[in-house]
């Protein structure tokens, strides 16, 4: 399942993201049209901006970073779509020695996959002519990559107190909703950057593309979500039948008790009789 969604991710990708000089980008080309900062619409401050950029030497200008917008849709839709749900479904669903650092260690290596996306999306909105920095995508993606720095400290946490309790604590709860919430976020903000890139005007998806993004992560958030659900009522199992089994044992230790102290007592009774 993750080499398919792998394949399917870098095969969309490219696609999605080609342009050259002979496109039109947007609903009315690089000048006709009105959505986004190159569309000429109603932001007067992008627009202008653009007018300095326009024509061959403006799509040069773009062309020389399509390979940096490829490689920042590409990681980052692997570390959501793909890497940051494998770690959590092996977490719910595996069971061996070791298997809290072996998650950690995937999960980290995720983070770092999404380090990178982010790097080339801060350098490409620092590197074009009007501010991007503030829209929808990138101000999401800067949330998820500040919620994501406390994600492993918050994992560590839980995995000690876990060991010192045996039972969850308010560190596991938030390791826990903080992951279900970036992970949620970022599979969303994915779909987003592709409804940004319309927008924009010169990276335009055409609509199979985004269908194809939306099934593929669609499918892997429910699987995500399934697993998660099977790992909560496994350990519900567990801690039901741990309960079952400490009753059992008190309520044999109590009858064993009860014998002893019946057996000294009629002992004491015949001896004194």
């Amino acid at each position: 399942m993750a080499l398919t969604t792998t394949i399917a991710l870098f095969s969309l990708t490219p696609s999605a993201l080609a342009f050259g000089p002979r496109h039109q980008y947007g609903p009315g080309g690089w000048g006709g049209g009105r959505y986004g900062p190159f569309g000429g619409g109603d932001d007067n401050d992008d627009g202008n901006a653009f007018s300095q950029f326009a024509g061959s030497n403006f799509a040069n200008y773009l062309g020389d970073r399509e390979k940096i917008v490829i490689a920042h849709g590409v990681l980052a839709s692997l570390a959501f779509v793909v890497f940051f749900p494998l770690g959590s479904i092996l977490i719910r669903l595996g069971s061996f020695p070791g298997l809290w650092l072996v998650h950690g260690l995937f999960q980290i290596f995720a983070y770092m996959v999404y380090i990178a996306a982010f790097g080339l999306g801060v350098w490409f909105v620092n590197n074009i002519p009007v501010n991007l920095i503030d829209r929808y995508h990138p101000v999401i993606g800067i949330v998820v990559f500040v919620l994501l720095f406390f994600q492993p400290i918050l994992g560590l946490v839980h995995h000690f107190q876990f060991k010192k309790y045996n039972r969850r604590t308010i560190w596991s709860y938030g390791h826990l909703w903080l992951g279900r919430i970036v992970i949620t976020l970022g599979i969303i903000n994915g779909g987003l950057g592709l409804l940004f890139a319309t927008e924009l005007g010169f990276f335009v998806p055409s609509q199979g593309q985004i269908i194809a993004y939306g099934v593929i992560a669609g499918v892997m958030w429910l699987l995500w979500v399934l697993a998660a659900i099977i790992g909560e009522n496994r350990r519900a199992r567990s801690r039901r039948a741990s309960s079952r089994s400490r009753r059992t044992s008190r309520s044999r230790r109590i009858s064993r008790d009860s014998s002893s102290s019946l057996y000294k007592e009629t002992y004491a009774h015949h001896g004194y009789a």
